[in-house]
């Protein structure tokens, strides 16, 4: 059964803040009905009529370009190369396989399966060193792409939580992978990689999330409905 939700939104037409009502499934969906008009959405909420309950209406300050300010870089980097040790350890075998092939023939086909891995890893360094994470003021990039590139980005607004995850070898090597949750539908999880001090990024990313919505005047709403 449809739920009517109350859309609070930004007109890019008029610069002006507005309200919509929509019936819906879900909260999600009521966001897309206002997004396919052309609204900047910021928040959304049930409608207290709709459950005859009273629920208290939130309070959204108005968005000006000023208190986002101009789109600044907070920070960039790549995952690390040591995400293929592996590769790069088959090519250092492949000298001691050419020598020991040359003494004994029967080996000379296992050091052709070895010269073999040369291409791959160079090709898995290429992976690596043209994948680009950036973290700006505004939202989150990822580039990707060896012979074709690739953009993402996910606005930071939409950002939910941030997870870490380290191995015993990651925390020697000082890398890390963090995992972000997000509301959008089209990059709910993004994984960088591998990334050097992956502690700091995460401060990096939770502190730069919250600025954005302080000045959006946006906050998350957990929506629960009691379904007959």
């Amino acid at each position: 059964m449809p739920t009517r939700y109350i859309v609070h939104a930004n007109d890019p037409t008029t610069n002006q803040r507005t309200t919509k009502v929509f019936e819906a499934e879900n909260a999600g969906d009521a966001e897309k009905m206002g997004q396919r008009l052309g609204l900047s959405v910021l928040a959304v909420e049930v409608d207290p009529a709709s459950l005859g309950t009273t629920i208290p209406t939130p309070s959204i300050p108005p968005v000006s370009s000023r208190q986002l300010g101009p789109e600044s870089q907070v920070w960039v980097g790549t995952p690390s190369q040591w995400v293929n040790t592996k590769w790069y350890a088959l090519c250092l075998l492949v000298i001691p396989a050419f020598i020991l092939s040359l003494m004994f023939p029967p080996f000379g086909y296992a050091s052709l399966i070895l010269v073999l891995t040369i291409p791959v890893a160079l090709w898995k360094y290429l992976v690596i060193r043209s994948t680009k994470y950036s973290l700006t003021t505004q939202r989150l990039r990822l580039e990707s792409g060896v012979l074709t590139k690739s953009l993402d980005e996910v606005e930071l607004y939409r950002v939910k939580d941030t997870q870490l995850h380290q191995t015993v070898i990651d925390r020697t090597l000082g890398i890390g992978s963090v995992l972000i949750l997000s509301s959008d539908e089209t990059m709910p999880h993004i994984n960088l990689a591998k990334v050097p001090d992956p502690v700091g990024l995460r401060e990096k990313i939770r502190t730069t999330v919250e600025q954005v919505r302080l000045a959006r005047g946006v906050r998350e709403i957990d929506i629960t409905e009691n379904r007959i």
